[in-house]
């Protein structure tokens, strides 16, 4: 069996060392960032601009109780360029990806594998703001993303609902263990 390269250092009793990157596809280009210092371009080919100490994503969570997390990230010191893109129009980000990924790294910051994908979304909103400094101005942008499990734009009828699995198959009885389901108690084996 051949394991990554990251497992291998893992199991060599290595330093192995992660970041955190992030993808957005506009419309007029992919920006790829990522919270280290300089560029980076990985094993995959691709580049990703570092934004050292100044941004942040948060809101990476598995949804739990029924309830589709949020994912916020939060970059402050953006270029002015960047900022502008927040106050555009809309057409150049709604409903368009952003990849969180994280990228593993030896002892001394070279690369072990490909980036890996951990979470996505759809981006709804980039609000910017600016905030006097002693030498200027620091931007802040914020892009929000909806997960792939809100289904906010699903009808009410695509949902897994009894009612709605018989309307479309007759007889079929697939849904009936479904509502209540993020409540009940299921025991497994239960021999």
């Amino acid at each position: 069996m051949e394991f990554p390269e990251t497992i291998k250092a893992h199991l060599a009793g290595r330093v192995v060392r992660k970041a955190r990157l992030l993808e957005m596809d506009f419309v007029s280009k992919r920006m790829g960032l990522w919270n280290g210092f300089g560029k980076l371009t990985t094993k995959d080919g691709r580049e990703w601009e570092g934004v050292g100490g100044l941004g942040k994503i948060s809101g990476i969570a598995s949804s739990m109780g029924g309830k589709a997390p949020e994912l916020v990230f939060t970059l402050s010191g953006v270029d002015e360029s960047f900022a502008a893109k927040a106050k555009g129009e809309a057409s150049e980000y709604f409903d368009r990806s952003a990849v969180v990924f994280d990228q593993f790294f030896d002892d001394e910051w070279g690369l072990l594998d490909n980036p890996y994908a951990v979470s996505f979304g759809l981006m709804r909103k980039l609000t910017s703001t600016r905030e006097a400094t002693e030498g200027g101005f620091v931007r802040t942008v914020s892009i929000s993303a909806e997960g792939p499990f809100a289904a906010k734009k699903r009808a009410k009828f695509a949902y897994v609902t009894p009612a709605d699995q018989r309307n479309r198959h007759e007889g079929d009885a697939y849904a009936d263990d479904t509502p209540g389901i993020d409540t009940r108690r299921i025991t497994f084996p239960d021999f």
